[in-house]
């Protein structure tokens, strides 16, 4: 999928990279930019009717860089047809525990749930507690 656009990222809380073209433009603007993730390419091709796909490929985010993150990195993105997200986590793992293989480790999978989450790291039930105590939780 294409690494430059003719439009930024949606994404707020993600800064683009923006340059400035200098070819033909036939008219369409002459800033383009560099993609923050190939999702929007990849859900094109899903709503044409393509299937399931990936792909492995350059990414670009400005303003990300420090001791564990580079403006310039390898993402891995992908999408299947009809599988709920149960499934998709059972991939995930499987694919994590794939490339940890390859190094001597693994991470086994510690499968929970939001309300449970809730009540053991913030001390309430998200299902029963007031709007002011999830307020509070924010803090």
């Amino acid at each position: 999928t294409p690494v430059l656009s003719v439009a930024g990222n949606t994404d707020p809380n993600i800064a683009s990279f923006s340059l400035q073209f200098s070819g033909r433009t036939d008219g369409a603007p002459r800033t383009r930019w560099l993609r923050t993730s190939p999702e929007y390419p990849l859900k094109r091709l899903l709503a044409a009717g393509f299937g399931d796909c990936f792909e492995l490929g350059r990414v670009f985010r400005d303003g990300e860089a420090g001791g564990r993150h580079n403006p310039e990195f390898t993402m891995l993105e992908w999408y299947r047809i009809g599988w709920g997200h149960q499934r998709l986590i059972e991939e995930a793992a499987a694919l994590v525990n794939e490339a940890l293989a390859l190094v001597g480790r693994s991470a086994p999978l510690q499968r929970t749930s939001y309300r449970e989450l809730y009540r053991r790291e913030l001390g309430i039930d998200p299902m029963q507690a007031s709007d002011e105590d999830l307020r509070g939780a924010l803090g």
